[in-house]
């Protein structure tokens, strides 16, 4: 009896994933708007960006960050900083430290500011695993770093083999973008 080994893609496994339950591709709000890249969302993310909501505020201040998940969709240019700790405060994603973990963080400025946290699971396709107000991680780096293995158990759990897309060139994380 020979074995038959089956190799999937990434790609593969997340659409395994979607058909479970486990992740969701974020659309554009407008359905008109160009799809460059991906966002699919994990469960913690998706009930933030997509409700139900607390209140008006939570709804209002979730749809701001989608403003800005619909930008990264559509393929506006956006800044991807090299550094975790040396960036400019616009900088769009930035990486958790270690970099050698690609785990980076959407950075939304609007306050209170928020920081969804994931990985590329290749060029334009970007996963959002978690999420934290940027004012309850401080700067002290354990927390930071608690987030970032949050996002890797996360990670594994739902690709197991497969690694996220390294980082080291900026270039094959996402179209368009501008070094910082």
């Amino acid at each position: 009896m020979a074995i038959e080994l089956i190799y999937m893609s990434i790609e593969q496994e997340i659409d395994h994933r979607i058909s479970e339950g486990r992740l969701t591709l974020l659309e554009p709000l407008i359905a008109s708007d160009p799809k460059v890249r991906k966002i699919f969302v994990g469960e913690e993310v998706r009930e933030f960006v997509e409700g139900p909501w607390q209140n008006d505020s939570h709804q209002e201040r979730a749809m701001r960050l989608r403003a800005d998940l619909d930008a990264f969709i559509r393929g506006a240019p956006i800044s991807i900083a090299a550094h975790p700790y040396q960036k400019p405060n616009d900088s769009f994603l930035a990486p958790i430290d270690p970099i050698s973990d690609s785990v980076y963080a959407i950075r939304n400025r609007i306050k209170p500011s928020i920081r969804l946290v994931g990985c590329f699971a290749a060029k334009d396709i970007f996963v959002a695993l978690v999420w934290a107000y940027r004012i309850d991680l401080g700067q002290d780096k354990r927390t930071w770093r608690n987030l970032s293995k949050r996002c890797k158990a996360e990670w594994k759990s739902l690709f197991n083999t497969y690694q996220p897309l390294p980082g080291a060139d900026r270039d094959q994380l996402a179209s368009r973008i501008i070094r910082v």
